[in-house]
């Protein structure tokens, strides 16, 4: 695969995964916050990690026909 065809999201080391969010518990409460607040600072062992919230408004798939630009084949 060229360069030009790889998921820009690959590209900035984002995973293409989705996690599914359990109904309840600790993980929930969470995002509830991070929602809330928009971004959280979070403190493991030491170590702070910034965690900030970026909606997701397209597919994969549009995301990459956009990337490539270019006329639409016929």
């Amino acid at each position: 695969m060229s360069e030009e065809d790889r998921n820009p999201r690959e590209q900035d080391g984002i995973s293409t995964d989705i996690v599914a969010i359990p109904k309840d518990g600790e993980l929930r409460r969470f995002f509830e916050r991070l929602r809330a607040t928009g971004a959280l600072k979070v403190n493991d062992s030491g170590h702070e990690y910034v965690i900030k919230i970026a909606r997701s408004q397209m597919t994969n798939e549009a995301r990459d026909f956009l990337a490539r630009g270019g006329p639409i084949p016929e």
